[in-house]
């Protein structure tokens, strides 16, 4: 019996490829569905790992690549790499024709392949939107994609009722909880011993901070260069080691990591950069550390699990509901300095002690594919024709009922 669903899952980097995960094997283990992974963007970068090597080691099903590799970060070579995939995508569209398209979340490189989805008249399924990060230019490209698409899979009931806001039909918005949660539940992470020895970090007699710093999309590049240095020396300052991961190819990226390999240099038993950690090493590494700072998504979304203290600095993830373990600064030193401190005294630990995730349960992929059984992806009408949905005056008051997870 052949499948009655083909879906195109689109892989921008290590980070939703690592959230994607769960997902894709919930699907591939499913006849119900055909699978196609396209990997792009920083996939095929060296400077970032590489990691479609990784890909084509873990994945056992169709895979194909749009290669939208940046020459530099600027402004220009981020629209010049936008207006290649979306030839990219495009021939990908008319070569495989899938049922549907899935996206995850906000990143540029969104911005070739859900045009080109519209225009073919191909349902795209969104992932992680009516989140808000008022830093970055992720927040209008993420509420675009939200727009553009059909099926909306939102993480908690409030960025459901977002979307709803947005106008989207709120029989196509499913809360089902955060993928990366299900990476939790799902992956063993490598003991403190094999850890410490693939990082060259000493986690069992260091204490040890996990270090993930990416751009602020939404402000310059001597500001990203001068919030890194500002970061680099609050940690310089304390008895912590560090373990670095890459920033993301964002506008500003490169003068990041150009700033970060200057302390890695001059302070080499200090710091210690992990291009790629792959989702088991960075599970591992939030697991063993002491604490998270930076501006992550996995700082507000997954730490929680682990009871991590998090330092979050800036605006990149303002918006976004944050757990009790997390503690916002701003981007000067003395301010990094101070949350750091608060983060690892024993009385926030204590205070987080046993702390619930609220970003799920474990189960958001098979709510997901649970979910996708049930719509006709032939009904073009009903998915691509989708109207605006007004909400009523008593909702837009502020008198909604709270949404909940979709059921398992």
């Amino acid at each position: 019996m052949s499948p009655s669903l083909k879906l195109m899952v689109v892989t921008t980097s290590r980070a939703d490829y690592g959230l994607l995960s769960p997902l894709l094997q919930r699907l591939g283990k499913d006849p119900h569905f055909e699978v196609l992974l396209v990997a792009t963007g920083t996939h095929l970068s060296p400077l970032h790992g590489y990691t479609l090597k990784q890909i084509q080691e873990e994945w056992d099903g169709e895979l194909t690549t749009v290669d939208m590799t940046m020459s530099n970060d600027s402004e220009q070579a981020l629209c010049n790499a936008v207006s290649v995939g979306v030839q990219g995508f495009s021939r990908v569209l008319m070569d495989e024709k899938p049922d549907a398209v899935i996206l995850l979340g906000d990143r540029y490189e969104l911005f070739s392949i859900a045009p080109a989805a519209v225009i073919h008249k191909i349902p795209i399924i969104h992932i992680h939107g009516g989140e808000a990060t008022f830093g970055a230019i992720d927040e209008a490209i993420r509420h675009a994609v939200t727009k553009m698409a059909a099926i909306h899979f939102p993480t908690i009931p409030a960025y459901a009722r977002r979307i709803i806001q947005m106008g989207e039909n709120p029989a196509h918005v499913f809360a089902v909880g955060a993928l990366g949660v299900d990476n939790i539940h799902q992956i063993e992470t490598y003991s403190v011993e094999a850890f410490s020895k693939l990082t060259g970090v000493q986690f069992v007699t260091e204490k040890v901070a996990l270090m993930t710093y990416h751009p602020v999309t939404l402000e310059g590049y001597k500001e990203a260069a001068q919030q890194a240095k500002n970061l680099m020396d609050a940690l310089l300052d304390t008895d912590l080691t560090v373990l670095v991961t890459m920033p993301n190819a964002d506008t500003g990226g490169v003068q990041v990591y150009e700033t970060i390999q200057g302390y890695l240099n001059h302070y080499p038993q200090k710091f210690r950069l992990m291009k790629s950690l792959g989702q088991k090493g960075y599970l591992s590494a939030m697991r063993y550390a002491r604490l998270m700072v930076g501006n992550s998504s996995s700082g507000i979304l997954e730490s929680a699990s682990f009871q991590l203290p998090v330092v979050n600095i800036g605006d990149r993830q303002a918006g976004r509901f944050a757990p009790e373990n997390v503690i916002h600064c701003g981007y000067d030193t003395a301010s990094i300095k101070a949350a750091i401190q608060d983060a690892c005294s024993d009385a926030f630990r204590a205070a987080i002690a046993g702390l619930v995730n609220p970003y799920g349960d474990g189960k958001a992929a098979e709510r997901i594919a649970e979910t996708l059984k049930t719509i006709d992806f032939r009904d073009k009408t009903l998915l691509l024709k989708k109207g605006f949905f007004d909400m009523p005056a008593e909702v837009i008051d502020g008198a909604v009922e709270p949404l909940h997870l979709a059921h398992a």
